[in-house]
């Protein structure tokens, strides 16, 4: 994750799959893999095909394309909707559930009613969510949510009963959490 979109070359990530779950290779097994993207419908629905049970895992990190497209270059490609039908394409043929992952920006989409358009989307598709707490990266105009609203905008999801976690932030002190790193990186 965070090495740049797996599905812009899905033949490569493909074939490291099988290395990783072979005899021969890692011996992984498949249902511990997950392919983590922002979302390219047309890949999404040639890895249905793909004959390891893989988990999918879309950053959708905003309910709507007006947002979407505000946090998410690759969004201005493909809308929600599209997305949505690709996912439903790959739970149909796999049988596998879909895992949301959704970064909360504190005041830009952490709020109830981005919440409830998530719960309809969720339900839509049959997925489960990761709720990800923005880490602040100097120069960057986003701010970490504080803790009552992701405990409010996580109830409204399991209020709807859609399975809800949010993830652990670790390495935020030292700035050394999720997309701080490469920042710091490119500063020196």
């Amino acid at each position: 994750m965070g090495m740049g979109e797996p599905l812009a070359n899905a033949s490569a990530v493909m074939s490291a799959i099988r290395t990783i779950n072979a005899p021969w290779g890692m011996g992984i097994s498949a249902r511990k893999i997950t392919i983590s993207t922002v979302g390219l419908p047309a890949a999404i629905r040639k890895l249905c095909d793909f004959e390891l049970p893989v988990t999918l895992a879309l950053s959708l990190h905003a309910p709507n394309d007006e947002l979407r497209r505000q946090i998410i270059p690759w969004a201005e490609y493909s809308t929600v909707a599209e997305l949505l039908s690709a996912c439903q394409e790959w739970f149909g043929k796999t049988g596998r559930e879909i895992t949301l992952e959704y970064i909360l920006l504190g005041g830009f989409n952490d709020q109830r009613e981005h919440a409830q358009e998530l719960v309809r989307i969720a339900r839509s598709i049959r997925a489960n969510v990761n709720l990800i707490r923005y880490n602040e990266v100097d120069g960057l105009p986003f701010a970490r949510p504080d803790d009552h609203d992701v405990l409010t905008f996580q109830n409204v999801l399991r209020d709807a009963g859609v399975n809800t976690h949010i993830r652990a932030s670790r390495g935020r002190d030292i700035k050394a959490a999720c997309g701080q790193l490469r920042h710091e990186a490119m500063k020196s």
